[in-house]
């Protein structure tokens, strides 16, 4: 009897840290919430280019999900290391 408790408690601890080991494992993505509550997934090794706040409607911040996010530098609209633009164009 001793043995199948041990068994038993042995097997329900392997598959908790199992379940843990699911939750707890890395996002590989980035997300952002645009004002409206929408949220994005950008899948890890993506660019993003968002839109820098008026009065300039054609220039860019390029960031990489690597995640975070990670600000590279400024582009023009139509830059082809841009995998997405932001939603809202």
């Amino acid at each position: 009897m001793r043995r199948l408790l041990v068994m038993f408690l042995a097997l329900a601890s392997l598959a908790q840290a199992h379940a843990e080991g699911k939750v707890s494992g890395p996002d590989a993505s980035c997300s952002y919430t645009l004002a409206n509550g929408d949220t994005y997934q950008i899948p890890a090794g993506q660019n993003l280019c968002w839109r820098v706040p008026p009065p300039s409607y054609k220039v860019y911040t390029l960031l990489r999900c690597d995640p975070p996010f990670q600000e590279l530098s400024r582009v023009q609209q139509g830059d082809g290391r841009c995998n997405k633009y932001e939603e809202r164009q």
